[in-house]
């Protein structure tokens, strides 16, 4: 009876910190600000950064709508661009690489960042994840269901 108490403190405080440790925007990196602040050389920064391609633009949001929380797709990763302002190190500013992890829909920006840009938010795009192999989806789960096939027949000895 004692070993149970002492399983369930351990299961409720692995819980406990397991949902409070929750962070639905991960921050990935920053560089200084490049020639300009369009969704194109927003792709192309995210891409050049992460070192693989990325979907196509999916949002798109203005200084205005960032003051709160925005509603976003899970694993869409953004990139938000800071302005210099006083003491910022980059003419410009900076690029700031988010991703949506955990399956959260809505998110929340921070409004001033790293040392490259200290003057605010000025806009936040969003794109689409790079979608999965199908070669390598279908082989995973032909492999899952074959086990499950294999588990299934020696259980029934």
């Amino acid at each position: 009876m004692k070993a149970l108490k002492y399983l369930l403190v351990i299961v409720a405080l692995t819980g406990a910190l397991a949902i409070s440790a929750k962070a639905d925007l991960m921050f990935l990196g920053a560089v200084p600000f490049g020639p300009n602040n369009n969704p194109d050389t927003n792709q192309s920064a995210l891409e050049a950064f992460l070192g693989h391609p990325v979907g196509a633009l999916i949002d798109d949001f203005a200084k205005s709508e960032l003051s709160g929380p925005v509603d976003v797709t899970p694993g869409e990763f953004f990139v938000v661009h800071y302005g210099k302002g006083k003491g910022g190190s980059a003419k410009g500013g900076s690029f700031e690489f988010f991703q949506v992890v955990n399956g959260e829909t809505s998110v929340t920006f921070p409004q001033f960042n790293d040392p490259y840009g200290h003057g605010g938010i000025s806009s936040a795009r969003g794109f689409a994840g790079e979608a999965p192999d199908s070669g390598a989806t279908v082989m995973l789960l032909g492999g899952a269901l074959a086990g499950l096939g294999l588990v299934r027949h020696y259980l029934k000895r």
